[in-house]
């Protein structure tokens, strides 16, 4: 996808974000993120692009950069709304101003140039969005596009394979994942392994592989805004999307739903 694309989304999503929270009071509860509220999800979303400003304009190239600070608890609504607007004008411009085709930290096995943050801030905005919809009753809807390269992001960067230094075992549970623009054959797997960074043991991680050959158990079908939203735990699909092995279907709605948070 172009970047540009990402960028305009960030700024469209974000802007609608922020044309909520400015409308509702921020202790609506927002029911896709349990206890939070509108105020929690604001500050969530503000926290992370400030992170990824610091990101895209700092010498953070092998580690990450250190947390933002954020509104305390005691800070006034006016004041968590304007440093979210500010955070979302500071993300625009430092895409605007960086090198994205330089190196920087990401948690990528195979990207580590500041333009993978765009696509991933593109993302991240339009799912919070989302939330902050739902939360004041609007059923969200995501451009076709946008959502077709959110289900490839969510496969490559959140629960595809693992990382190198593990074992994937695939199983014999199979499927099939189709929007009217393309489709993926996937194959459940179990990650395990002990990183050599922190010397934490995973056993038996929830995972999964391409596998084109695949004769797909359950197939789910539908278009991609929706199955974006399913993925990350958003929404339900409509009636007659899953043909097969239901089993399946829901346990890798759980795995990418656990994944992305």
């Amino acid at each position: 996808m172009d970047t540009n694309f990402y960028i305009e989304h960030v700024r469209t999503d974000a802007a609608t974000m922020s044309a909520i929270a400015h409308s509702t009071p921020l202790d609506t509860d927002v029911p896709t993120c349990p206890d939070w509220d509108l105020r929690d999800l604001i500050i969530h979303t503000g926290a992370v692009h400030r992170h990824k400003v610091a990101t895209l304009l700092g010498d953070y190239s092998e580690e990450p950069a250190p947390r933002p600070n954020t509104p305390g608890e005691d800070a006034p609504d006016a004041e968590v709304l304007e440093w979210f607007d500010e955070g979302v004008a500071q993300l625009l411009d430092s895409f605007a101003s960086a090198d994205l085709d330089e190196r920087t930290w990401t948690w990528c096995q195979h990207d580590h140039t500041k333009d993978w943050w765009v696509r991933r801030m593109a993302h991240e905005t339009v799912i919070h969005r989302a939330d902050a919809e739902i939360a004041v009753g609007i059923t969200p809807a995501i451009d076709p596009a946008l959502a077709e390269d959110g289900i490839q992001e969510i496969f490559d960067e959140f629960i595809e394979g693992g990382p190198s230094w593990g074992t994937v075992m695939p199983t014999d549970r199979t499927a099939r994942i189709v929007t009217p623009g393309r489709s993926w054959s996937v194959r459940t797997a179990e990650f395990s392994g002990t990183s050599p960074h922190s010397g934490k043991k995973y056993e038996g991680l929830n995972s999964l592989v391409y596998d084109a050959d695949a004769e797909p158990m359950v197939t789910v079908t539908a278009d991609p805004g929706p199955l974006d939203l399913w993925l990350w735990g958003r929404g339900d699909l409509p009636d007659g999307a899953v043909d097969g092995d239901e089993s399946i279907a829901v346990h890798l709605r759980s795995v990418a739903a656990e994944a992305t948070g």
